[in-house]
């Protein structure tokens, strides 16, 4: 006996093969049979004709990581029917760290809400078990990433040199470690302080250990905008030079002046695979980033840590008259304002959460730069923001491209706004449905590519080899949505709006989500690299 019969619903494979309509069984928590017509008995038979059966949905640039740890429900997920991320990005995780340098990795987690003391680690290893030990479950899987800037702060802090090459071993110990215990490969964020001091030696460095391990380099490349090809170039001769995968993370021509770009972005990646690099790459489909406030200065200002750009602004020494200069200079017209928007000061400065630059500095009487100047200071570089840094042809260039896959640069959060913190980034709610939602309205590749886009090539890109797919003996991971109503609600001003179409989300065997409303079950747990 089957424990569950999905009926006659529009089976999508995530493999790109051609739709049927048909059954699928589900017995001990894999799939055990497809097919039409399925006469076997079972527990339970859910009718979902007219509705499509696909994977689940597999969200290849996550930053769910720690979220779990103040909110286990990991709602804005699992209500776009995603069931696993690739966690740990952009260099960012609180592990690991040597012994005897805990101080180091204690500091650089204080972003996290939730106890980062106590949560910060030695080890990939020794995280899992504090949240074993402490009872944190999550609602979807999460395949772990190491960050380089995790690594590189337990070692040298944030000095802004090139680490010894004693320093690059102790770096390649602490990550062999990671990955025998499961760890999926290596973050970048070679945008953001500590990893903008890092070069090609110690990048190649990394790339020696997860090529041993078979795993994946990801990167938030060093630049994103005018700049990209110089950025892609050492992302591929990390490749060439240790045979280790690369992926670029939330492709895009990031500003104005490399508005277009993206064509010659996108003819580099595919002319790197034809020469035998091993380069994959993933967007999100908006027209704006979300990221610290400090991204908007350039990368100079936070050599050291972000709090050095603070420091010298609020010193107003001869490195804070240079970020005034650059501040005046590329804050200059309405429309550099209204590019970017204030998500949340956590208290510091609330007149300015919820609106954009210029709105502030029409109501504070300031000039753009000055406004900017003053978050800095008044957060110590933590306030947040969205930057609509992005021309909406170049998206709908790359989401034409069926080899690019979807992530969502997103977290697992509550639906609840007075349960979070100002108004984050609607991706982390709703980019999923909004993906499959453009890609039908759009006419731009059939729902069996869509589909495979989100599961079965991120699976392939990952090495993951048990799920991602509707094939007998994998994983029962499932998403059952309506093609018809599949879409996102919620906007900058409101995000947080259930997506509508979602039905059933499976995890193993288990609803995750029934009927459109999530179960009381937590799912989830990390999928270790075998």
């Amino acid at each position: 006996m089957l424990d569950y019969i999905f009926k006659n619903g529009c089976v999508v494979d995530g493999t790109g093969k051609a739709p049927f309509i048909g059954d699928v069984g589900v017995k001990g928590g894999v799939i055990a049979k497809i097919g039409a017509g399925l006469t076997d008995e079972a527990k339970e038979v859910i009718d979902i004709t007219g509705l499509v059966i696909a994977p689940g949905f597999i969200d290849i640039h996550s930053h769910s990581d720690t979220a779990f740890l103040k909110d286990g429900r990991c709602q804005s997920k699992i209500y776009q029917g995603v069931t696993t991320e690739l966690a740990g990005q952009c260099g960012s995780t609180i592990y690991p760290c040597p012994a005897d340098k805990m101080d180091n990795i204690k500091a650089y987690a204080k972003h996290i809400e939730f106890d980062s003391d106590f949560y910060a680690s030695a080890s990939f290893k020794e995280f899992m078990e504090k949240c074993e030990k402490t009872g944190k479950y999550m609602s979807t899987n999460l395949i772990s990433l190491i960050g380089h800037g995790a690594l590189r702060v337990g070692i040298v802090g944030q000095e802004p040199r090139m680490m010894t090459k004693e320093e690059l071993r102790e770096m390649a110990v602490l990550l062999d470690e990671d990955m025998k215990a499961g760890a999926w490969g290596v973050s970048l964020g070679l945008g953001y302080t500590p990893g903008i001091n890092a070069n090609q030696e110690e990048l190649n460095t990394l790339g020696e250990v997860v090529n041993k391990y078979d795993g994946i380099i990801t990167s938030h490349m060093r630049e994103q905008g005018t700049h990209s090809l110089e950025s892609l170039e050492e992302m591929y001769e990390i490749n060439r030079a240790t045979g280790a995968k690369v992926h670029i993370a939330h492709l895009k021509a990031s500003g104005k002046a490399a508005w277009g770009l993206v064509h010659d972005i996108y003819k580099s990646i595919k002319a790197a695979q034809a020469d035998g690099v091993k380069v994959t790459a993933d967007m999100y489909p908006f027209n704006a980033a979300s990221s610290g406030i400090t991204n908007s200065l350039p990368k100079w200002a936070i050599e050291g840590g972000t709090h050095m750009a603070a420091q010298a602004l609020k010193e107003d020494n001869e490195t804070g008259k240079r970020i005034m200069e650059y501040l005046e200079k590329n804050f200059k017209e309405q429309d550099d304002g209204e590019r970017l928007l204030v998500v949340a000061t956590f208290g510091k400065c609330p007149d300015a959460d919820g609106k954009n630059i210029w709105q502030t500095s029409r109501i504070w009487d300031m000039s753009m730069a000055d406004i900017i100047k003053k978050i800095i200071i008044d957060t110590n570089s933590h306030a947040t923001c969205i930057s609509f840094a992005m021309n909406d042809d170049d998206v709908a260039f790359l989401l034409s491209k069926e080899d690019m896959v979807i992530g969502s640069d997103g977290s697992g959060m509550p639906l609840n706004p007075a349960e979070n913190i100002g108004n984050p980034h609607p991706r982390n709610f709703s980019t999923f449905p909004r993906f499959l939602r453009l890609m039908k309205e759009g006419r731009v590749c059939p729902l069996e590519v869509a589909i495979a886009r989100i599961t079965g090539k991120s699976a392939d890109i990952l090495g993951l080899q048990d799920r991602g797919k509707l094939q007998e003996g994998l994983v029962a991971d499932i998403t059952v949505f309506d093609h018809e109503t599949i879409s996102d609600q919620n906007d900058f001003s409101n995000p947080f709006v259930k997506c509508t179409g979602i039905e059933h989300v499976m995890m193993a065997g288990e609803f995750a989500l029934k009927n459109k409303e999530q179960t009381d079950n937590r799912l989830g747990k990390f999928l270790l690299k075998k």
